[in-house]
């Protein structure tokens, strides 16, 4: 009998953990989130409500369909940036966010951690692990 509830309870975790796992989730991988940002990142299977496109400053809002990008001390919000076409802006890397706010909220930390050069691959994975001094080692560069 005692060997049938370890059984029970080992089925019961096994049946929980994927449920937590995408109740929770785990960031979207690819994007190198830097620990201050990982619990912006959207959980996989969500694409998240922004994209940040480093090389503009913009975050487009998908429901909205709303470019939000700095203007000086103010904030825009327009169907597009500058005088380019949303499908320019979007043609080039970008990174997806689930903010619960506006994203001035986050933008100096977001602005530090994907510089106007990044792009999707360029960062720790190219990096060789070495303890101590990787970008691997909790993200202490």
């Amino acid at each position: 009998m005692h060997s049938r509830s370890v059984l029970s309870l080992a089925l019961f975790l096994l049946l929980l953990l994927p449920a937590c796992a995408i109740k929770y989730g785990l960031p979207t991988r690819g994007y190198d989130y830097p620990a201050g940002l990982s619990v912006l990142a959207p959980r996989l299977g969500n694409a998240g409500n922004y994209t940040y496109y480093p090389r503009y400053e913009a975050y487009y809002h998908h429901d909205s369909k709303q470019f939000y990008y700095p203007n000086g001390k103010n904030w825009d919000v327009k169907p597009t940036v500058l005088n380019n076409s949303a499908q320019e802006i979007r043609a080039t890397p970008g990174v997806p966010f689930q903010l619960d706010a506006h994203p001035s909220k986050y933008h100096e930390q977001i602005k530090q951690a994907f510089p106007i050069d990044w792009s999707p691959g360029k960062g720790r994975a190219e990096e060789p692990y070495e303890f101590g001094h990787s970008g691997w080692d909790l993200d202490n560069r």
